[in-house]
């Protein structure tokens, strides 16, 4: 009885640790996207994906466009970083984070993807933006309506952008669904904002296979 009560319990013990790893151990790395298309980049693009989850499947049918992502170009060299406020990418969960760009538009995490290049801001006011940006690495996620705390991945650029462009006003949207209710800021605000410049527009390549959602 006692070599059974021993065996049933390293069979639960074992069993706790392999949910607590499926759980909790680190996603693998997306597979990096190919960039060879890209024109050069600079400091301020916006970048914008269609992501692959039912997360991002919600975001466009509540709040429509074509992308459900946002983040904008910190850094060009070595190689272009992004910084965004997101849910789980790679290692990091619910935070402001610095993806490379090729994991941002990696075909594990991106059906689409566009850059747009904002106009209305000079040289100057991008890198200044840009430095503030990176400075909140770290900060938590926070996807709540426009008149309670928040911070995801549109506000996070438009609250830098505001600082050094007060008259930059993207378009709140009102949601009335569950678990959202409330001005929201989505990603089509950014999208279709005057005075932009499409630097590049693309699918990927699994997307225009399988014609995926």
């Amino acid at each position: 009885m006692r070599r059974f009560l021993t065996l049933i319990t390293a069979l639960l013990l074992l069993l706790g640790a392999a949910v607590y790893a499926m759980r909790f151990a680190p996603s693998p790395p997306p597979r990096p996207a190919d960039l060879s298309a890209l024109p050069p980049l600079a400091v301020g693009d916006w970048v914008l994906r269609m992501g692959t989850v039912a997360d991002s499947r919600m975001i466009r049918h509540l709040g429509g466009g074509d992308y459900s992502h946002i983040g904008m170009v910190v850094t060009v060299t070595p190689q272009v970083m992004v910084i965004h406020a997101t849910t789980d990418d790679g290692a990091a969960h619910n935070q402001v984070q610095l993806s490379p760009l090729s994991e941002f538009f990696s075909p594990d995490l991106a059906q689409q993807h566009a850059v747009l290049r904002p106009q209305f801001l000079n040289a100057a006011q991008k890198h200044a933006i840009a430095e503030r940006l990176k400075t909140r690495r770290g900060e938590a996620f926070v996807l709540a309506a426009k008149n309670r705390p928040h911070l995801y991945c549109t506000t996070l650029l438009a609250d830098e952008i505001r600082r050094s462009a007060p008259d930059f006003s993207p378009r709140w949207q009102t949601v009335s669904a569950p678990l959202f209710d409330g001005e929201y800021l989505f990603p089509r605000a950014f999208a279709e904002y005057p005075h932009t410049q499409i630097v590049y527009l693309a699918a990927s390549a699994q997307h225009r296979k399988t014609g995926a959602d």
